[in-house]
């Protein structure tokens, strides 16, 4: 075999920074099976004030500019979201284009349609020309394609599903009494309708049946609701968690809710599927390609508190149905999002973008 493709990674520090972003970099960079290709990570985003992001920012540059300038890698690949993360990865993009070295572009943002609505003419074009300069844009899902290529036609964009790490055994287990939800708290997560849909069915649930809100964003405003609602004893936990307290979570998990307002192609679903805990979420982006009605999942329309109250009740009572969706969820995130299949196809990517850069 010849010399692996030499690639520079670059996106938030996954030391401090959380999100779906910083979860597909980890699992890269954690994933030892990589047959073509080795990684290189370089932060190029932190938390902090304004002052800091953009003086992490510049030290980033200057090291990408070094070790660019030396020829150490054959391909740049950048996750990018949107607003600030756009910007920062356009200059990258423009950077790496005066070196002539190739540049995957990796899509994750869910608000990007709204950002981009903002925009004006003149930062319209913007958005295409860096777009249609890049190599390859890569997608979590066909909805995605549709919508990048939209804004721009000349663009090489490529479908590559986010993934995960699948456990060998199924560990479910039906005897879990938690209803579990992984990500940002807040509206556009659905974090206030699922408080208002459990307060719905409150009085007729069993009592030992506790609500988890696994993430950071407004904790605060969730534990408020909640007092609000009468259900704070519902309530087990808000806030993030993660390692070992993550993995006992998960592990007494009857179900995974997501009542999102706009996403991408949500990495809890993928998670909570692959470890064969069934979902309910929303008829949005790309969630249906994974969470499909009544065989991998369950949806409702993005606000329909009511339905979304009547399906945590199905589920929740219906120790079948629950089975059912276990392994038909768990079964296809196997065969078709699984982390060992993302990275084949994403190390084809790569060879394909170097031999055409190099042809």
């Amino acid at each position: 075999m010849g010399r692996r493709i030499r690639v520079l990674m670059c996106g938030s520090d996954i030391g401090c920074v959380k999100g779906g972003m910083v979860t597909v970099a980890q699992n890269y960079l954690q994933y030892s099976g990589w047959k073509k290709s080795e990684l290189t990570y370089l932060a190029t985003h932190t938390n902090g004030s304004l002052v800091r992001k953009i003086s992490y920012f510049a030290g980033a540059v200057l090291k990408i500019c070094f070790v660019l300038s030396q020829r150490r890698y054959d391909i740049v690949h950048l996750h990018v979201a949107e607003r600030g993360s756009f910007y920062r990865k356009a200059l990258l993009v423009r950077l790496c284009r005066r070196l002539n070295i190739p540049v995957v572009l990796q899509h994750h943002s869910a608000d990007f349609e709204d950002f981009y609505a903002e925009m004006n003419e003149k930062q319209k074009a913007y958005v295409k020309l860096i777009f249609e300069t890049v190599d390859c844009n890569l997608v979590l899902s066909y909805f995605l394609q549709k919508q990048l290529l939209e804004k721009a036609p000349a663009a090489n964009v490529i479908v590559l599903h986010n993934a995960v790490k699948v456990l060998s055994e199924q560990i479910y287990s039906q005897s879990g009494r938690r209803i579990v939800m992984l990500g940002r708290q807040g509206r556009r997560k659905g974090s206030f309708d699922l408080l208002e849909a459990m307060a719905i069915i409150d009085r007729d649930l069993p009592e030992d049946i506790q609500l988890w809100m696994c993430g950071d964003g407004d904790v605060e405003g969730v534990k408020k609701k909640a007092e609000e609602l009468g259900i704070s004893r519902r309530i087990a936990h808000v806030g993030w968690i993660e390692g070992d307290e993550k993995e006992a979570c998960l592990a007494e998990a009857m179900m995974h809710v997501l009542p999102s307002y706009r996403e991408g192609m949500p990495m809890s679903i993928l998670e909570t599927m692959g470890r064969g805990i069934p979902n309910i979420s929303t008829r949005i982006a790309s969630v249906p390609e994974v969470i499909r009605e009544g065989k991998t999942g369950l949806l409702i329309e993005p606000g329909d508190i009511r339905y979304l109250a009547e399906l945590l009740w199905q589920l929740a009572g219906d120790r079948e149905l629950r089975s059912r969706i276990s392994r038909e969820g768990r079964r296809l995130v196997m065969e078709d999002f699984s982390l060992e299949k993302n990275i084949a196809e994403l190390e084809e990517i790569y060879e394909r973008v170097k031999r055409d850069a190099s042809g």
